[in-house]
């Protein structure tokens, strides 16, 4: 493992990947044990693969990416505004709390 204490204010890589790898650990959790978080989460997840699949239609070629991308998030969030997430705040703080308890870092030595 390298020894880079990381630049400018950043962590170092394995302080970002141990972050990482919480914070995706954290979101499987919440998505296990509350289902309709999960349900929402696969829906806007289809609702953003269309509408990239739509927008690249729309807006084809390299140049017209940023638009492309601009289109798809667009299309999310007005999804989004219209179901909003089913977990609260205090759920996803009760979840976070029972995850803590339970998390082992991977031993990446």
């Amino acid at each position: 493992m390298s020894n880079n204490p990381g630049k400018k204010g950043k962590p170092a890589p394995w302080v970002k990947r141990e972050r990482d790898d919480r914070d995706r650990a954290l979101d499987e959790y919440k998505q296990e044990h509350h289902p309709a978080y999960l349900t929402w989460r696969e829906a806007r997840s289809e609702v953003g693969r269309k509408a990239r699949v739509e927008a690249e239609t729309l807006f084809p070629g390299l140049s017209d990416i940023s638009q492309s991308m601009k289109h798809a998030d667009k299309a999310v969030s007005i999804w989004e505004k219209a179901n909003k997430n089913p977990m609260t705040w205090e759920e996803s703080q009760a979840l976070e709390g029972e995850f803590a308890k339970e998390y082992v870092p991977t031993d990446r030595s």
